[in-house]
């Protein structure tokens, strides 16, 4: 391997996209490529759905771009994100500018009026290798239409205009326009004839499943919008398979050698990327492997574990024809590491990939920025930490999804520079980089990384508050200590004065009686000390800051006579038996803290079912911690009992779960809407293989409470159990199967 391989591509890409580019290490979805290609052929708009990280952008651009251009279609991809411009501007600059735009036909032109979608399509004039060509227009990430903060009357436009486009129905105010043209004679038939004329062009919209209702909504301007839409599913074994081993043998440039699987490994890798992971079992002796969820593998997973296998054949220099075994990768072990770990690795590694970047560039004479160099004398930490909270603080929403941040702002904010950005874009593969008009927008990579990533942030978030609690509590208690010292000098230099034998014995007597009273009133600031700690510990429960508590309690516990005076403090105290209380408090809260975040996370990568769950799960931890509050009352003077927690966070908390646990009720019903619904029309049509995936669908979904369960049977309007209707559908199914 040649020192420069390391700039050529990966065969596997990991969390980003497939390009266009990238079409020979594109497999395992060769018959998706088929079917919604034809589709697309076929029908004039397509919709295009599936759960996040099955991999919708890399089908389009990977699998169905280049086949279209087989057909003379041209594909024009196009993502309506935020922007300061409105949408349907933007799109007319990329239109415009597209390479494959040959020429605008100018019939009938209109000078001042407004061109719309419709006319835009219908004017220019597209080619591929110099011959005419159909455009396809490809709205990746549809979702984003509604999600992102578009003006609304800039999103009610666009769509308005998308309607008309994908009606084939010239829009109103320009038929308007265009009649009363012709009565005044300034256009004559012919143009009107050409005017009738519907664009030819073809529309894909290409959305998250979860996102669907949205689209749904928009029948009342496009009906039957979701008449002609495309599933795309997870992989199963054999196409996994494919998708492994193809990518590995390709021949071509690319930074790592070919190489191949041995079977042992290609059968563990399937098995950890299909979830048949169990000790002593093995499902794929079932005998009807249609039903079988743990058959399903997502291609954004696949991805990763092969990309870390790549990458150590790189690192570690193999020769081609290397033989990837289970040892090579650390086995089961090393599979999960790959993607429990994925963001932190990789973070890990970004410092070095930077400097190697820069200091390359250096070597190589190329041109390089002051900024650059003085970045890389950072800190390896500092350089990582900078990186981390770029990421964490700029690219998430505050709806805990991802940002679309324009690279001026990021190189503003954080100091940093092109390459700097560029690195994690092309080596730490965390973020893509999409160009939009003049400008680059940065974005995390792929929706599979937010809940790692949203982990880490609040991880951080919460250590530096207790860093910052710390620091002011050590603050007070410095400050404390030199007042102390200050009365104990001030003390000692009275003392001195009473030891003068020269003093009368007067005098002797006064200053005996001030050094008593001053004497006293240490004592009554000791112990006045010691209860504001004590209180500034209690406080730090109250608001739920447990580390800084802690700290509070085990700084008392380390002074015999603090202890002393608080046990004989009105009403009394034993610091012991308080930090024992706080600790118990902590385990439970964290309890809650956690069984939210692993709901939360269950939620983002759509396992709605489980999700569900899991926050019913979180609901009870938080009742419980709840209850362990109610029953630890804190006694204060006047003996009078208040709960150590400000119960109104825990009650917070309490209506954010049940709103998410509602919102998550919610979803589920409608994907388990869209299964039956696609069940009923393989059904009617005899496609029986169709139709028991999408029962095995709704059966992977189905809620796991009994409450859950009944909300929705009463939504689907159903007389018997959900479960039980399930169960005679399959065993239906099955029967004609067979």
């Amino acid at each position: 391997m040649t020192k420069t391989s390391i700039n050529l591509p990966r065969r596997y890409p990991g969390l980003r996209p497939f390009e266009r580019s990238q079409q020979a290490v594109f497999h395992g979805r060769q018959e998706d490529v088929q079917r919604l290609s034809n589709l697309i052929l076929r029908e004039r708009l397509v919709v295009l759905f599936a759960k996040s990280g099955i991999g919708k952008t890399s089908l389009l651009q990977a699998g169905v771009a280049p086949e279209l251009e087989r057909h003379d279609y041209v594909p024009i991809m196009l993502r309506t994100e935020r922007s300061d411009k409105m949408i349907l501007d933007s799109l007319d600059s990329i239109l415009r500018n597209t390479p494959h735009v040959s020429g605008r036909n100018t019939t009938g032109e209109r000078p001042g009026k407004h061109v719309s979608l419709w006319e835009q399509m219908k004017r220019l004039e597209f080619d591929l290798k110099g011959l005419p060509a159909t455009p396809v227009l490809v709205f990746d990430q549809f979702e984003e239409t509604f999600t992102l903060s578009h003006a609304e009357i800039s999103r009610r436009q666009f769509l308005t205009e998308l309607a008309d486009l994908a009606n084939g129905t010239m829009p109103e105010d320009l038929r308007s326009d265009l009649l009363q043209s012709f009565q005044s004679g300034e256009i004559d038939m012919e143009t009107m004839r050409w005017w009738e004329e519907t664009p030819d062009v073809r529309i894909v919209l290409s959305i998250r499943s979860d996102f669907l209702h949205m689209i749904d909504g928009m029948s009342d301007i496009i009906p039957g919008i979701l008449k002609n839409r495309y599933q795309l599913l997870p992989l199963n074994r054999e196409k996994a398979q494919t998708a492994i081993v193809m990518p590995a043998r390709a021949a071509g440039e690319f930074s790592s050698p070919v190489f191949q699987y041995s079977e042992e490994a290609l059968s563990e890798m399937i098995d950890f990327l299909a979830g048949n992971m169990v000790e002593g079992k093995d499902d794929r002796e079932d005998d009807n492997p249609l039903l079988k969820k743990k058959d399903e593998i997502e291609a954004v997973n696949l991805q990763i574990v092969c990309m870390d296998v790549e990458e150590k054949i790189i690192d570690y220099q193999q020769a081609a024809e290397f033989e990837v075994t289970p040892p090579f990768y650390d086995g089961k072990e090393g599979l999960k590491s790959s993607i429990r770990n994925f963001y932190a690795n990789q973070l890990d590694n970004f410092p070095k990939a930077y400097i190697d970047r820069i200091q390359q560039k250096s070597q190589q004479f190329a041109s390089q920025s002051e900024q650059d160099l003085e970045l890389i004398k950072m800190d390896v930490a500092d350089l990582r930490e900078l990186a981390r909270r770029l990421i964490e603080e700029s690219l998430i929403t505050p709806g805990n999804r991802r940002n679309s941040v324009v690279d001026d702002t990021l190189l503003d904010e954080y100091d940093v520079t092109i390459d700097f950005l560029n690195t994690l874009v092309d080596k730490s593969r965390l973020l893509r980089k999409e160009p939009r008009l003049d400008d680059f927008y940065y974005e995390i990579s792929h929706d599979t990384l937010l809940p790692a990533i949203i982990e880490s942030r609040n991880k951080r978030r919460y250590k530096e508050e207790a860093e910052r609690e710390k620091a002011a509590y050590e603050a007070r208690i410095a400050e404390e200590a030199a007042r102390r010292e200050e009365v104990e000098k001030e003390l000692r230099a009275t003392r001195r004065q009473r030891r003068m034998a020269r003093i009368a014995a007067l005098t002797s007597t006064i200053t005996l009686l001030v050094s008593m009273a001053f004497g006293a009133w240490f004592i009554r600031d000791y112990i006045n000390s010691s209860l504001r700690q004590l209180r500034a510990a209690e406080r730090n429960v109250y608001i739920e800051q447990y580390d800084a508590a802690l700290n509070g309690y085990d700084e008392l516990l380390q002074h015999e006579n603090r202890v002393w005076i608080l046990r004989n403090s009105t009403p009394p105290k034993e610091v012991a038996d308080e930090k024992a209380v706080a600790e118990t408090l902590n385990v439970a809260y964290r309890h809650s803290i956690l069984a939210l975040s692993n709901a939360d996370s269950l939620m983002f990568t759509d396992n709605y079912a489980e999700a569900l769950t899991a926050y019913r799960a979180a609901i009870d931890e938080t009742r419980l911690y709840h209850t362990m509050v109610t029953e630890n009352l804190l006694l204060i003077p006047g003996n009078k009992l208040v709960p150590r927690v400000d119960t109104s966070l825990i009650m917070n908390r309490l209506r954010l779960l049940e709103n998410r646990r509602g919102n998550a009720l919610k979803i589920l019903i409608r994907e388990f809407k869209i299964s039956q619904k696609d069940y009923e029309v393989f059904n009617e049509a005899e496609v029986w293989g169709q139709a028991l995936t999408r029962l095995q669908q709704m059966q992977d979904i189905l809620p796991e409470h009994p409450e859950d369960q009944h909300a929705l049977q009463d939504e689907l309007q159903l007389n018997t159990p959900i479960s039980q209707y399930l169960d005679q559908k399959l065993d239906a199914c099955k029967r004609k199967l067979r």
